[in-house]
Protein backbone atom coordinates (compact mmCIF):
# COMPACT_ATOMS: atom_id res chain seq x y z
CA UNK A 1 0.00 0.00 0.00
CA UNK A 2 1.38 3.58 -0.83
CA UNK A 3 0.52 6.63 0.70
CA UNK A 4 0.10 10.21 -1.32
CA UNK A 5 2.40 12.93 -0.24
CA UNK A 6 -0.59 14.78 1.45
CA UNK A 7 -1.69 11.19 3.30
CA UNK A 8 1.69 10.47 4.12
CA UNK A 9 2.14 14.45 6.06
CA UNK A 10 -1.19 13.84 8.33
CA UNK A 11 0.24 10.33 9.31
CA UNK A 12 2.62 11.88 10.51
CA UNK A 13 1.26 14.67 12.50
CA UNK A 14 -1.46 11.97 13.74
CA UNK A 15 1.67 10.28 14.98
CA UNK A 16 3.21 13.32 16.54
CA UNK A 17 0.38 13.74 18.82
CA UNK A 18 -1.15 10.36 19.57
CA UNK A 19 1.24 8.23 21.03
CA UNK A 20 2.47 10.83 23.32
CA UNK A 21 -0.07 9.89 26.08
CA UNK A 22 0.03 6.23 24.96
CA UNK A 23 4.11 6.64 25.61
CA UNK A 24 3.56 8.19 28.93
CA UNK A 25 1.57 4.94 29.79
CA UNK A 26 3.81 2.77 29.14
CA UNK A 27 6.51 4.26 30.96
CA UNK A 28 4.92 3.43 34.06
CA UNK A 29 4.24 0.06 32.38
CA UNK A 30 7.57 -0.70 31.84
CA UNK A 31 8.61 1.16 35.34
CA UNK A 32 11.24 1.09 36.45
CA UNK A 33 14.24 1.66 33.49
CA UNK A 34 16.91 2.61 35.94
CA UNK A 35 18.20 2.40 39.47
CA UNK A 36 15.70 3.54 42.06
CA UNK A 37 16.85 5.84 45.00
CA UNK A 38 15.81 4.86 48.43
CA UNK A 39 16.17 7.70 51.24
CA UNK A 40 16.64 7.10 55.05
CA UNK A 41 16.24 10.07 57.08
CA UNK A 42 19.09 8.83 59.49
CA UNK A 43 23.07 8.59 59.61
CA UNK A 44 24.55 5.85 58.81
CA UNK A 45 24.82 2.95 61.33
CA UNK A 46 21.87 2.80 62.65
CA UNK A 47 18.65 0.58 62.41
CA UNK A 48 17.34 2.17 59.72
CA UNK A 49 20.22 1.61 57.43
CA UNK A 50 20.26 -2.10 58.13
CA UNK A 51 17.30 -2.29 57.17
CA UNK A 52 17.40 -0.33 54.30
CA UNK A 53 20.44 -2.08 52.40
CA UNK A 54 18.57 -5.48 52.70
CA UNK A 55 15.30 -4.06 51.35
CA UNK A 56 17.09 -2.32 48.62
CA UNK A 57 19.04 -5.93 47.85
CA UNK A 58 16.43 -7.78 47.17
CA UNK A 59 13.79 -5.50 46.08
CA UNK A 60 16.12 -4.61 43.58
CA UNK A 61 16.59 -7.75 42.75
CA UNK A 62 12.71 -7.87 41.92
CA UNK A 63 12.45 -4.90 40.16
CA UNK A 64 15.66 -5.70 37.97
CA UNK A 65 16.77 -2.54 38.77
CA UNK A 66 19.77 -1.36 41.56
CA UNK A 67 18.25 0.17 44.42
CA UNK A 68 20.33 3.26 45.77
CA UNK A 69 20.27 3.88 49.97
CA UNK A 70 20.32 7.63 50.11
CA UNK A 71 21.21 9.30 53.71
CA UNK A 72 19.18 12.42 54.29
CA UNK A 73 19.29 12.37 58.14
CA UNK A 74 18.13 15.65 60.39
CA UNK A 75 14.78 16.69 62.07
CA UNK A 76 13.97 12.79 63.43
CA UNK A 77 13.86 11.81 59.89
CA UNK A 78 11.81 14.82 58.67
CA UNK A 79 14.51 16.37 56.35
CA UNK A 80 14.86 13.29 54.04
CA UNK A 81 10.43 12.93 54.25
CA UNK A 82 10.40 16.69 52.92
CA UNK A 83 12.97 16.05 50.29
CA UNK A 84 11.25 12.92 48.81
CA UNK A 85 7.90 14.82 49.33
CA UNK A 86 9.82 17.29 46.91
CA UNK A 87 10.94 14.95 44.47
CA UNK A 88 9.73 14.18 41.13
CA UNK A 89 6.36 11.76 41.53
CA UNK A 90 8.02 9.05 39.04
CA UNK A 91 8.48 6.02 41.48
CA UNK A 92 12.80 6.72 41.06
CA UNK A 93 12.68 8.39 44.50
CA UNK A 94 10.78 7.19 47.11
CA UNK A 95 11.44 6.95 51.34
CA UNK A 96 11.52 4.60 53.96
CA UNK A 97 9.26 6.43 57.03
CA UNK A 98 8.83 5.59 60.36
CA UNK A 99 6.83 6.94 63.59
CA UNK A 100 8.23 10.00 64.11
CA UNK A 101 7.42 11.22 60.63
CA UNK A 102 3.44 10.82 61.55
CA UNK A 103 3.97 13.59 64.60
CA UNK A 104 6.25 15.86 62.69
CA UNK A 105 3.81 18.95 62.61
CA UNK A 106 3.47 18.67 66.27
CA UNK A 107 7.08 18.27 67.15
CA UNK A 108 8.52 20.20 64.18
CA UNK A 109 5.93 23.30 63.62
CA UNK A 110 8.73 24.87 61.17
CA UNK A 111 8.48 22.06 58.28
CA UNK A 112 7.07 23.39 55.81
CA UNK A 113 5.49 20.13 54.58
CA UNK A 114 2.56 18.14 55.76
CA UNK A 115 3.65 14.33 55.26
CA UNK A 116 -0.09 12.97 55.10
CA UNK A 117 -0.73 14.98 52.25
CA UNK A 118 2.66 15.06 50.06
CA UNK A 119 3.54 11.18 50.32
CA UNK A 120 1.63 8.36 49.61
CA UNK A 121 2.16 4.90 50.84
CA UNK A 122 3.69 1.94 49.55
CA UNK A 123 3.33 -0.34 52.12
CA UNK A 124 4.31 -1.33 55.49
CA UNK A 125 8.19 -3.03 55.27
CA UNK A 126 8.93 -4.25 58.72
CA UNK A 127 8.36 -3.81 62.46
CA UNK A 128 10.89 -4.25 65.45
CA UNK A 129 10.61 -4.21 69.28
CA UNK A 130 12.39 -1.99 71.44
CA UNK A 131 14.45 -2.57 74.41
CA UNK A 132 15.72 -0.65 77.44
CA UNK A 133 19.88 -0.84 77.42
CA UNK A 134 22.31 -0.21 79.97
CA UNK A 135 26.19 0.00 79.95
CA UNK A 136 27.76 -3.54 81.33
CA UNK A 137 29.16 -1.90 84.27
CA UNK A 138 26.11 0.47 84.83
CA UNK A 139 24.94 -0.65 88.61
CA UNK A 140 21.55 -1.21 87.24
CA UNK A 141 19.89 -4.51 86.61
CA UNK A 142 16.27 -4.43 86.12
CA UNK A 143 13.56 -1.93 85.13
CA UNK A 144 12.99 -1.38 89.12
CA UNK A 145 16.10 -0.02 89.42
CA UNK A 146 15.56 2.28 87.13
CA UNK A 147 12.51 3.67 88.71
CA UNK A 148 14.28 3.24 92.37
CA UNK A 149 17.44 5.37 90.88
CA UNK A 150 15.19 8.21 89.16
CA UNK A 151 12.71 8.48 92.26
CA UNK A 152 15.97 8.57 94.96
CA UNK A 153 17.97 11.10 92.27
CA UNK A 154 15.13 12.68 90.21
CA UNK A 155 16.58 14.31 87.13
CA UNK A 156 19.87 12.21 87.64
CA UNK A 157 19.52 9.48 85.73
CA UNK A 158 20.16 10.08 81.83
CA UNK A 159 18.61 8.86 78.99
CA UNK A 160 20.28 9.11 75.45
CA UNK A 161 18.27 8.91 72.19
CA UNK A 162 18.95 9.14 68.46
CA UNK A 163 17.52 12.70 68.06
CA UNK A 164 14.49 15.04 69.39
CA UNK A 165 10.94 13.30 68.15
CA UNK A 166 13.01 9.81 67.42
CA UNK A 167 10.83 6.68 69.15
CA UNK A 168 13.57 6.12 71.21
CA UNK A 169 13.08 9.87 72.81
CA UNK A 170 9.05 9.49 72.78
CA UNK A 171 9.43 5.91 74.90
CA UNK A 172 11.50 7.57 77.49
CA UNK A 173 9.71 10.09 77.95
CA UNK A 174 6.36 7.49 78.52
CA UNK A 175 8.67 5.62 80.89
CA UNK A 176 8.66 8.67 83.02
CA UNK A 177 5.12 9.40 83.02
CA UNK A 178 3.90 5.65 83.30
CA UNK A 179 6.64 5.41 86.53
CA UNK A 180 6.16 8.67 87.99
CA UNK A 181 9.81 9.65 87.67
CA UNK A 182 12.16 12.21 86.19
CA UNK A 183 15.19 11.43 83.73
CA UNK A 184 17.47 13.79 81.82
CA UNK A 185 16.82 13.57 78.05
CA UNK A 186 20.12 13.46 75.94
CA UNK A 187 19.55 13.88 72.51
CA UNK A 188 22.16 13.04 69.67
CA UNK A 189 22.47 13.17 66.18
CA UNK A 190 21.76 9.59 65.41
CA UNK A 191 21.87 6.42 67.19
CA UNK A 192 25.33 4.93 66.66
CA UNK A 193 26.78 8.26 69.06
CA UNK A 194 23.64 7.75 71.28
CA UNK A 195 25.23 4.28 71.77
CA UNK A 196 28.86 5.19 72.02
CA UNK A 197 27.84 7.10 75.02
CA UNK A 198 25.88 4.25 76.73
CA UNK A 199 28.70 1.88 75.90
CA UNK A 200 30.80 4.40 77.67
CA UNK A 201 29.12 5.35 80.97
CA UNK A 202 28.54 8.98 79.87
CA UNK A 203 24.93 8.38 79.75
CA UNK A 204 22.70 5.66 82.00
CA UNK A 205 20.15 4.25 79.58
CA UNK A 206 18.79 3.88 76.23
CA UNK A 207 15.29 2.84 75.07
CA UNK A 208 16.81 1.56 71.65
CA UNK A 209 15.47 -0.21 68.67
CA UNK A 210 15.96 -4.17 69.02
CA UNK A 211 17.89 -4.17 65.62
CA UNK A 212 20.17 -1.63 67.05
CA UNK A 213 20.80 -2.70 70.03
CA UNK A 214 21.43 -5.95 69.50
CA UNK A 215 24.75 -6.12 68.27
CA UNK A 216 25.90 -4.64 70.97
CA UNK A 217 24.28 -7.03 73.35
CA UNK A 218 25.73 -10.18 72.04
CA UNK A 219 29.63 -8.23 71.86
CA UNK A 220 28.47 -7.28 76.04
CA UNK A 221 29.21 -4.07 75.90
CA UNK A 222 25.54 -2.82 77.06
CA UNK A 223 22.91 -4.87 79.73
CA UNK A 224 19.22 -5.67 77.96
CA UNK A 225 17.09 -4.94 80.71
CA UNK A 226 14.08 -5.38 78.92
CA UNK A 227 12.39 -5.98 75.91
CA UNK A 228 9.38 -3.07 75.28
CA UNK A 229 6.85 -5.95 74.19
CA UNK A 230 4.39 -8.12 75.65
CA UNK A 231 6.35 -11.31 74.61
CA UNK A 232 9.95 -12.07 74.88
CA UNK A 233 11.82 -12.27 71.39
CA UNK A 234 13.76 -15.09 69.87
CA UNK A 235 17.21 -13.17 69.95
CA UNK A 236 16.98 -12.49 73.86
CA UNK A 237 15.24 -14.87 75.20
CA UNK A 238 15.81 -14.67 78.48
CA UNK A 239 15.29 -11.12 78.59
CA UNK A 240 11.61 -10.31 80.26
CA UNK A 241 9.33 -8.47 78.57
CA UNK A 242 8.49 -4.69 79.94
CA UNK A 243 4.50 -6.17 80.46
CA UNK A 244 6.65 -8.81 83.09
CA UNK A 245 7.72 -5.80 84.53
CA UNK A 246 4.40 -4.58 85.17
CA UNK A 247 4.12 -1.50 82.33
CA UNK A 248 1.80 -3.54 79.45
CA UNK A 249 1.00 -0.20 77.96
CA UNK A 250 5.12 0.68 77.46
CA UNK A 251 4.84 -2.69 74.70
CA UNK A 252 5.29 -0.65 71.84
CA UNK A 253 6.80 -2.23 68.62
CA UNK A 254 8.06 0.29 65.82
CA UNK A 255 7.47 -0.15 62.14
CA UNK A 256 8.68 0.89 58.77
CA UNK A 257 7.37 1.44 55.76
CA UNK A 258 7.55 2.99 52.08
CA UNK A 259 6.21 6.27 50.94
CA UNK A 260 6.60 7.62 47.71
CA UNK A 261 5.73 11.28 46.47
CA UNK A 262 1.86 12.50 46.45
CA UNK A 263 1.33 12.14 42.70
CA UNK A 264 3.13 9.02 41.98
CA UNK A 265 1.01 7.07 39.49
CA UNK A 266 -0.99 4.17 41.20
CA UNK A 267 0.77 1.98 38.72
CA UNK A 268 3.83 2.49 39.89
CA UNK A 269 2.71 2.78 43.58
CA UNK A 270 1.61 -0.74 42.79
CA UNK A 271 4.14 -2.26 41.24
CA UNK A 272 6.60 -0.90 43.96
CA UNK A 273 4.32 -2.21 46.63
CA UNK A 274 3.93 -5.94 44.57
CA UNK A 275 8.01 -5.77 44.36
CA UNK A 276 7.98 -5.23 47.88
CA UNK A 277 5.79 -7.72 49.10
CA UNK A 278 7.74 -10.41 46.32
CA UNK A 279 10.65 -9.09 48.41
CA UNK A 280 9.71 -9.86 52.11
CA UNK A 281 8.12 -13.05 50.60
CA UNK A 282 11.69 -14.61 50.07
CA UNK A 283 13.16 -17.08 53.00
CA UNK A 284 16.45 -15.55 52.30
CA UNK A 285 14.91 -12.30 53.14
CA UNK A 286 12.80 -13.07 56.01
CA UNK A 287 15.57 -14.99 57.79
CA UNK A 288 17.95 -11.86 56.85
CA UNK A 289 15.42 -9.29 59.05
CA UNK A 290 15.03 -11.90 61.92
CA UNK A 291 18.83 -11.71 62.15
CA UNK A 292 18.70 -8.17 62.46
CA UNK A 293 15.83 -8.51 64.99
CA UNK A 294 13.05 -7.18 62.54
CA UNK A 295 10.25 -9.04 62.16
CA UNK A 296 9.36 -9.44 58.48
CA UNK A 297 4.91 -8.17 58.42
CA UNK A 298 2.46 -10.50 56.33
CA UNK A 299 1.37 -9.42 52.70
CA UNK A 300 0.77 -5.34 53.04
CA UNK A 301 -1.39 -2.93 50.92
CA UNK A 302 -0.96 1.10 50.37
CA UNK A 303 -4.46 1.36 51.98
CA UNK A 304 -3.38 -0.68 54.79
CA UNK A 305 -0.41 0.94 55.68
CA UNK A 306 -2.03 4.04 54.95
CA UNK A 307 -4.81 3.09 57.59
CA UNK A 308 -1.86 2.53 59.96
CA UNK A 309 -0.14 5.86 59.61
CA UNK A 310 -3.45 7.47 60.33
CA UNK A 311 -3.58 5.98 63.36
CA UNK A 312 -0.19 6.40 64.67
CA UNK A 313 -0.37 10.03 63.93
CA UNK A 314 -3.51 10.33 65.84
CA UNK A 315 -2.63 8.29 68.70
CA UNK A 316 1.06 9.89 69.22
CA UNK A 317 0.52 13.19 68.62
CA UNK A 318 -2.22 12.63 71.22
CA UNK A 319 0.47 11.24 73.22
CA UNK A 320 2.89 14.73 72.93
CA UNK A 321 -0.40 17.13 74.06
CA UNK A 322 -1.53 15.05 77.12
CA UNK A 323 2.13 14.21 78.13
CA UNK A 324 3.69 17.78 77.48
CA UNK A 325 6.41 16.68 75.01
CA UNK A 326 8.07 19.46 73.62
CA UNK A 327 10.73 19.50 70.60
CA UNK A 328 13.20 20.68 73.38
CA UNK A 329 12.58 17.82 75.90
Amino acid sequence: MQFCKREFVALALLSSFIPWSATAADAELMYPQRPVTLVIGYPPGGSAEALARVLAKYMGAELGQNMIVDFRPGAAGNIGAKAVARAKPDGYTIYLGARPNTIHKAMYPQLDFDFAREMVPIGLAATMPFVIAVGKDAPLGSVQDIIDLAKTYPGAPTCASAGVGTSDHLLCAMFQEETGTDIAHVPYRGGLHAFNDVIGGRVDMRFAPLPAALPHIQAGNVQALAVMSRERVSSLPHTPTIAEAGFPSLALDAWYGLMAPAATPPEVVARLNQSMNAALARQELQEALLQLAYVPPAPDTPAAFGALIAKETERWTTILETRNVQPSS
